[in-house]
């Protein structure tokens, strides 16, 4: 997550959100404390039970349910990315980088669902209509609720051939997905129907969410050798002067794709419109877009429809200033300028990144194993892209902070979570509040590695370490720490 001079944070937004639009089962509202009154008894109580504890559904502030009413478009987009278990960073954003908008032009009055359809669009759930809006508002079709449903389960319009929508039904009731709703199907999906439809087929949505956010676009894991997608020269566009968005949504004004392919080749000084580049793919590493915050810099581009969809950056630009984030390894990688380095593996701001490390980074400052696979979360002070130093938050290891980031409440340690509600939860005898764009990771014990998760993984009987990084001051937590 890296640190800016002033909060974006939308600190009042959640409490209003929660309000508006509890009936919508899709904001990170009221938990259900009990079962609501109106579904006990129902066959459809233990689906909206158990996608209520896991926060992927909510109910109304006086704790019904309200089964029969029916759910908009942008609604059921909500539940089902929650249900995909979407990393926290890429439907909410984080405390120093926004969510990426779905582009849809009738959205106004929805920014709440905002990341969550981009997030549906971008992994092949949903579309937009035909002639380019959303239709957020609208209430969401049988029809519709089951194919996004099923297309989150992991089958696609090409895996399944034939005509749509008989095509995805028939599949639904081959797999048992439509177990607990009699025909005939209504027109409109009610509240009932899309818990019990999206539980039935709850395994594989969790199953299909987690290797679609563990998916890294081509090109995108840092520090490897180039292979034979490298374009020759003659194909791509130069820069003298291009610049990343904050974001990194957009490079020269114009959209960065989001499977765009990034290489690093040369220094900055090499870079010319009439540079000749290497034929040699070993000599291009993958880098990635997440490397490059605010940078501006020469480079070749390549456009497909209308978007960047291929970069080759010098080796010695990057983001400068102060990052934090998770270690997944320390690894032996080239800095792109003949020398052997030290690769920090992280995840940052939700992001998987290989960080390399300056020439002259003594090796009293890597960290070991056993100081970053014990939920610890790490200050990197970046020029360039490279790493000139490196602190633990929680003080363990011996570099200075430079920054006031902190661990809150554990000091040290993973501390149960005993209750929840919304983005308050609490630990023993502390309440803690959750920011809105709060970063999450699990800790597997077993491996000692990370993975970014979503904000309903933090819940009760789960154990968590929690840090404040950004330099606003709200003293919210903006990164959790899962354990399991």
């Amino acid at each position: 997550m890296e640190k800016k001079a002033r909060s974006t944070m939308r600190s009042g937004a959640l409490r209003i959100i929660s309000v508006v639009t509890a009936l919508a089962l899709c904001t990170a509202g009221l938990a259900y404390a009990a079962i609501p009154p109106d579904i006990a008894g129902k066959p459809y109580e233990q689906a909206v039970t158990a996608l209520a504890e896991k926060d992927i559904i909510t109910g109304d502030v006086d704790g019904n349910f309200y089964p029969d009413s029916n759910l908009t478009r942008a609604q059921i987009c909500t539940i089902i990315v929650k249900a995909m278990q979407a990393p926290a960073a890429q439907v909410d954003g984080t405390a120093t980088q926004d969510v990426k908008r779905s582009g849809f032009p009738d959205m106004q009055g929805y920014d709440w669902a905002e990341g969550y359809i981009a997030y549906a669009v971008e992994k092949g759930v949903v579309t937009g209509y035909p002639e380019g809006d959303f239709r957020p508002g609208n209430n969401v079709s049988m029809n519709e609720l089951i194919t996004m449903t099923m297309r989150a389960a992991g089958y696609s319009d090409s895996s399944l051939g034939g005509v749509w929508p008989e095509n995805y039904i028939s599949k639904a009731g081959d797999t048992g997905a439509l177990a607990g709703i009699t025909a005939p199907l209504p027109q409109h999906a009610t509240k009932w129907m899309a818990a019990q439809l999206v539980y039935n087929v709850l395994t594989k949505i969790e199953e299909q969410g987690r290797a679609q956010a563990s998916d890294t676009p081509s090109g995108q894991t840092s520090g490897q050798q180039g292979g034979n997608a490298v374009p020759a020269s003659g194909d791509l566009t130069y820069i003298a002067n291009g610049k990343f968005d904050a974001n990194i949504f957009t490079f020269g004004g114009k959209e960065i794709a989001q499977d765009a392919v990034v290489y690093t080749y040369g220094i900055r000084a090499d870079y010319r419109s009439d540079m000749k580049m290497s034929e040699d793919d070993s000599d291009y590493l993958h880098g990635t877009v997440y490397k490059y915050k605010n940078v501006e810099t020469p480079a070749w581009y390549e456009l497909n429809d209308g978007k960047v969809s291929k970069l080759i950056l010098p080796n010695d630009v990057g983001f400068s200033g102060y990052a934090y984030g998770v270690i997944n390894g320390v690894v032996k990688i080239s800095d792109g300028e003949n020398n052997a380095v030290d690769g920090f593996v992280t995840i940052s701001a939700g992001r998987s990144i290989t960080w390399p490390g300056a020439a002259d980074l003594a090796s009293v400052n890597v960290p070991g194993t056993n100081d970053y696979s014990g939920g610890e979360v790490y200050e990197f002070r970046l020029r360039n892209g490279k790493v000139l130093s490196v602190a633990s938050v929680d003080g363990r290891f011996n570099t200075p902070m430079i920054s006031a980031a902190k661990e809150v409440v554990s000091n040290g340690s993973f501390i149960d979570v005993t209750a929840k509600n919304g983005n308050v939860i609490t630990l023993g005898e502390e309440v803690i509040e959750l920011k809105e764009q709060v970063t999450v990771y699990y800790l597997d014990q077993k491996t000692g590695k990370y993975t970014p998760a979503s904000p309903g993984s933090v819940r009760p009987r789960t154990s968590v370490r929690m840090y404040d990084v950004s330099d606003d001051k709200d003293p919210a937590v903006d990164i959790v720490i899962v354990q399991r």
